[in-house]
């Protein structure tokens, strides 16, 4: 049988979904290219038809992921641009976001280990912290863009850090009190500055 017309793009979106669920959920040392290749029931080989590199495949779903995640934060604030930063955070310090890394925050779950890093990911999530930064600076309060942007980079560094402390602590009460706290003290900075 032959193979349609799209087949490669859909290959191609078939493993930078793969691997932007596997790199969420396992890092980027813990899962394969093989391992990826497998979950979409490609071969390794075929890999090299898509991808130059791990490298390249990691950038371009970081890339990716942005886009998708960008484009709900923007119907968000279309829809209440004053409440914006506050509704993402309401969202970021969920349960459901805390309970599922593999379909969350790849700046969260991914971080730390692309610091660690150079070359193609750690530009691209370098270049996604960026954007995030200056799109909540456009919906954070204060008098001046200096100050909207220290909001903006204040509120997303305690969203990070509520999330992964959240994910590391055991006791599921406790956890959900560290995902509460940080919400109650983001409404609390943020609306002072309002």
């Amino acid at each position: 049988m032959p193979w349609s017309p799209n087949h490669k793009e859909e290959s191609r979106r078939r493993i930078i979904d793969a691997a932007a669920a596997a790199f969420r959920a396992h890092g980027i040392a813990g899962i394969s290219i093989a391992d990826i290749m497998r979950q979409v029931g490609l071969t390794h080989g075929g890999f090299y038809a898509h991808f130059k590199s791990k490298e390249d495949l990691i950038a371009e779903t970081l890339a990716e992921l942005q886009k998708a995640r960008m484009a709900r934060f923007e119907d968000m604030a279309a829809r209440a641009p004053d409440e914006a930063l506050m509704g993402a955070a309401n969202f970021y310090l969920s349960t459901r976001h805390r309970e599922h890394p593999e379909t969350g925050c790849s700046i969260a779950t991914l971080g730390s280990e692309l610091a660690r890093t150079q070359g193609a990911a750690r530009s691209q999530i370098s270049t996604n912290i960026e954007a995030w930064l200056d799109r909540f600076a456009e919906s954070a309060p204060g008098k001046d863009p200096a100050e909207r942007r220290r909001q903006a980079r204040g509120a997303f560094a305690a969203m990070i850090g509520g999330l992964i402390l959240a994910r590391a602590i055991e006791d599921p009460h406790e956890s959900d009190e560290v995902l509460a706290d940080v919400r109650t003290f983001l409404d609390e900075a943020l609306d002072e500055k309002r």
